[in-house]
């Protein structure tokens, strides 16, 4: 970051910001008093006003902030069955400007258990630097072609309008920051940079998505149940009497098992995404297959493959008042909730159990 470019009274009353509003790092304040206007002074009585602090700052445009706040919380560790011990690294900026909400790990039962608090997001990685910012060569990047992936979720009081996600992107092979300053990247460009991903879970208590996306196809295609809109229905493979709170195959007020494999054709191509969700004691399984997606007439299978090569694990919870397209009723009035409501949203949900295993499961 260029800091020789900003006027010398800027530099001071930006580093005093980032002491009192980045909890996460120590500021050396070696800026002496007497640079400082009282404009500036005033801006730094409220660190809401962070963004004009950032205005002043021309060579570093909207995002100063970022670059001084920035650095990674380490929760902690987690032990994945067949692959190894991962670190987690916790966001620090939901969106460019918002901060992130906190990750937690927890043992339980000799089990370490991923809580994520409400916006909170944590990528798994090799190594955790809370000293020394974020770095992409550090995260994760698991080979899923022909693999699966397991683990359980409880997420028992997300309602309506909450979303417990856990999915893929490749967060190693991006080497832009970001506008949330942790190379996160997405189809949605929700950070500012675009890349393909893969929602494993988009789930609450009513509603659960599988889904397909190419790096400029924000909306993908998947499988699983809820949601729609006034003239649309989402995914249908199930029912609510199969998936829900008190459900017959899938009671969401209980913690239950979650499995997301991609096998392979017998010449290595990428066959489908697999999804199977099951629950110690229930007499049925819920399962769905998304094998054929061709955003804008390519082959998103074969665009997928190569993400797949190297992907990073991502859980986080969200929440918003405009869900409906994940829970809604949609068209056809079979999807759950007739309206959102964040307030529903339970503090935090679980993720825990996890494992990966080759599936050795070539079909065609």
């Amino acid at each position: 970051m260029p800091c020789h470019t900003a006027p010398l009274s800027v530099l001071f009353s930006t580093f005093l910001l980032a002491e009192h509003f980045c909890s996460s790092i120590s500021v050396s304040l070696s800026f002496g008093l007497e640079g400082a206007s009282r404009k500036e002074a005033l801006l730094l009585s409220e660190p809401s006003r962070i963004h004009q602090i950032a205005a002043m700052w021309p060579s570093v445009g909207a995002a100063p902030h970022a670059a001084l706040c920035s650095r990674p919380v380490c929760p902690g560790m987690l032990q994945i069955e067949g692959y190894g011990q991962v670190n987690l690294v916790n966001a620090f900026w939901n969106l460019p400007g918002d901060q992130a909400g906190p990750v937690h790990v927890e043992a339980v039962n000799e089990s370490n258990h991923v809580v994520p608090g409400m916006k909170g997001r944590t990528y798994f990685a090799d190594a955790c630097s809370p000293t020394n910012g974020f770095d992409h060569n550090q995260y994760v990047a698991m080979h899923f072609l022909g693999h699966r992936l397991r683990w359980t979720t409880d997420i028992s009081g997300a309602g309506c309008g909450c979303n417990a996600a856990l999915y893929l992107a490749p967060l190693k092979q991006n080497s832009d920051v970001s506008g949330c300053d942790d190379y996160y990247c997405d189809s949605n460009t929700l950070c500012g940079v675009a890349c393909a991903d893969i929602d494993l879970q988009e789930a609450n208590m009513y509603a659960f998505h599988s889904t397909l996306h190419v790096f400029n196809d924000g909306t993908g295609v998947g499988a699983g149940y809820g949601g729609g809109g006034q003239n649309w229905n989402h995914d249908r493979q199930w029912r609510k009497e199969d998936y829900g709170p008190g459900a017959r195959c899938i009671d969401t007020s209980k913690p239950f098992q979650v499995a997301v494999a991609f096998p392979l054709t017998q010449d290595g191509k990428l066959r489908a995404m697999d999804v199977l969700l099951s629950q110690e004691g229930s007499p049925c399984d819920l399962s769905a297959e998304v094998s054929d997606y061709r955003p804008q007439g390519r082959d998103g299978m074969a665009e997928l493959a190569e993400a797949l090569a190297g992907m990073t694990p991502i859980i986080s919870y969200w929440s918003s008042m405009e869900m409906l397209w994940m829970d809604g009723k949609g068209a056809d009035g079979l999807g759950p909730c007739e309206e959102d409501d964040p307030s529903s949203c339970a503090s935090s949900v679980r993720f825990y159990d996890f494992a990966f295993e080759s599936i050795h499961l070539n079909l065609i």
